[in-house]
Protein backbone atom coordinates (compact mmCIF):
# COMPACT_ATOMS: atom_id res chain seq x y z
CA UNK A 1 0.00 0.00 0.00
CA UNK A 2 1.16 3.30 -0.92
CA UNK A 3 -0.18 6.84 0.59
CA UNK A 4 1.10 9.86 -0.18
CA UNK A 5 0.71 13.30 2.24
CA UNK A 6 1.53 16.34 0.77
CA UNK A 7 3.40 19.08 2.55
CA UNK A 8 6.17 19.23 5.05
CA UNK A 9 5.64 16.92 7.79
CA UNK A 10 5.96 19.02 10.76
CA UNK A 11 6.81 17.73 13.99
CA UNK A 12 4.19 16.92 16.93
CA UNK A 13 6.69 16.60 19.56
CA UNK A 14 8.00 19.65 18.74
CA UNK A 15 4.67 21.85 17.65
CA UNK A 16 3.04 22.23 21.15
CA UNK A 17 1.71 25.17 22.87
CA UNK A 18 1.93 25.52 26.63
CA UNK A 19 -1.59 27.07 28.66
CA UNK A 20 -1.36 29.09 31.52
CA UNK A 21 -3.08 26.00 33.84
CA UNK A 22 0.43 24.09 32.40
CA UNK A 23 -1.14 21.63 29.59
CA UNK A 24 0.32 21.62 26.52
CA UNK A 25 -1.84 20.86 23.12
CA UNK A 26 -0.23 20.34 19.62
CA UNK A 27 -0.12 23.83 17.72
CA UNK A 28 -2.46 25.28 15.33
CA UNK A 29 -0.43 24.29 12.19
CA UNK A 30 0.24 20.54 12.95
CA UNK A 31 -4.06 20.55 14.07
CA UNK A 32 -4.21 21.72 10.49
CA UNK A 33 -1.21 19.33 8.95
CA UNK A 34 -2.99 16.39 10.59
CA UNK A 35 -6.22 17.02 9.58
CA UNK A 36 -5.48 17.41 6.01
CA UNK A 37 -3.15 14.34 6.04
CA UNK A 38 -5.80 12.03 7.64
CA UNK A 39 -8.19 13.11 4.84
CA UNK A 40 -5.93 12.21 2.40
CA UNK A 41 -4.44 9.13 4.31
CA UNK A 42 -8.38 8.16 4.50
CA UNK A 43 -9.10 8.65 0.53
CA UNK A 44 -6.16 6.81 -0.02
CA UNK A 45 -6.51 4.15 2.04
CA UNK A 46 -10.11 2.85 0.29
CA UNK A 47 -11.92 2.34 3.13
CA UNK A 48 -9.58 -1.06 3.99
CA UNK A 49 -9.65 -2.48 6.97
CA UNK A 50 -7.41 -1.21 9.98
CA UNK A 51 -4.04 -3.10 9.24
CA UNK A 52 -3.27 -5.05 13.02
CA UNK A 53 -0.99 -7.64 11.39
CA UNK A 54 3.79 -6.88 11.20
CA UNK A 55 4.08 -4.55 8.90
CA UNK A 56 7.05 -2.82 7.21
CA UNK A 57 7.06 0.83 6.87
CA UNK A 58 9.11 3.11 4.64
CA UNK A 59 8.89 6.54 4.96
CA UNK A 60 10.13 8.75 2.55
CA UNK A 61 10.23 12.38 3.20
CA UNK A 62 10.44 15.15 0.83
CA UNK A 63 11.58 18.20 2.50
CA UNK A 64 10.41 21.75 0.96
CA UNK A 65 13.70 23.44 2.11
CA UNK A 66 17.55 22.58 3.76
CA UNK A 67 16.59 23.24 7.52
CA UNK A 68 17.59 21.10 10.12
CA UNK A 69 15.09 18.53 11.17
CA UNK A 70 15.30 15.19 13.18
CA UNK A 71 14.10 12.21 11.30
CA UNK A 72 12.22 10.44 14.46
CA UNK A 73 10.22 14.33 15.18
CA UNK A 74 8.13 13.51 11.08
CA UNK A 75 8.22 9.80 11.62
CA UNK A 76 5.98 10.10 15.03
CA UNK A 77 3.65 12.37 13.45
CA UNK A 78 3.09 10.00 10.72
CA UNK A 79 2.78 6.96 13.00
CA UNK A 80 0.50 8.47 14.97
CA UNK A 81 -1.49 9.92 11.73
CA UNK A 82 -2.20 6.48 10.37
CA UNK A 83 -3.13 5.35 13.28
CA UNK A 84 -5.50 8.20 13.34
CA UNK A 85 -6.80 7.59 9.66
CA UNK A 86 -7.55 4.18 10.75
CA UNK A 87 -4.84 3.05 8.27
CA UNK A 88 -3.22 1.14 11.59
CA UNK A 89 -4.71 -0.47 14.64
CA UNK A 90 -1.62 0.69 16.60
CA UNK A 91 2.03 1.71 16.00
CA UNK A 92 3.29 -0.93 18.33
CA UNK A 93 6.20 -2.74 17.59
CA UNK A 94 4.25 -6.14 17.29
CA UNK A 95 2.95 -4.56 14.27
CA UNK A 96 5.30 -1.95 13.04
CA UNK A 97 8.18 -4.11 12.85
CA UNK A 98 10.23 -3.17 10.89
CA UNK A 99 10.54 1.25 9.63
CA UNK A 100 13.05 2.53 7.20
CA UNK A 101 13.44 6.31 6.68
CA UNK A 102 14.96 8.61 4.07
CA UNK A 103 15.24 11.88 3.70
CA UNK A 104 15.25 13.88 0.35
CA UNK A 105 15.40 17.51 -0.87
CA UNK A 106 12.84 18.23 -3.42
CA UNK A 107 12.35 22.18 -3.10
CA UNK A 108 9.18 22.42 -4.98
CA UNK A 109 6.99 19.29 -3.99
CA UNK A 110 7.61 18.09 0.27
CA UNK A 111 5.39 15.46 0.80
CA UNK A 112 5.86 12.26 2.65
CA UNK A 113 5.45 9.17 0.68
CA UNK A 114 4.74 6.18 3.26
CA UNK A 115 4.89 2.61 2.02
CA UNK A 116 3.36 -0.31 4.19
CA UNK A 117 4.11 -4.18 2.88
CA UNK A 118 3.31 -7.19 5.03
CA UNK A 119 6.15 -8.69 6.63
CA UNK A 120 6.52 -12.57 5.34
CA UNK A 121 8.23 -13.96 7.96
CA UNK A 122 9.18 -12.39 11.19
CA UNK A 123 12.37 -11.44 12.21
CA UNK A 124 12.82 -14.16 14.65
CA UNK A 125 12.48 -16.66 11.70
CA UNK A 126 14.70 -14.54 9.45
CA UNK A 127 17.71 -14.85 12.27
CA UNK A 128 17.06 -18.26 12.87
CA UNK A 129 18.12 -19.06 9.55
CA UNK A 130 21.34 -16.76 9.05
Amino acid sequence: MKIIIDGETPSKKNSRIVLPDGRNIPSRQYQQWHQGALLQARAQNGGQKPIDYPVIITLFFYHGDLRRRDSDNGTSSILDMLVDAGVLTDDKWQIVRILNIFNQYDKNNARCEIDIQPLETTIEEGRKSA
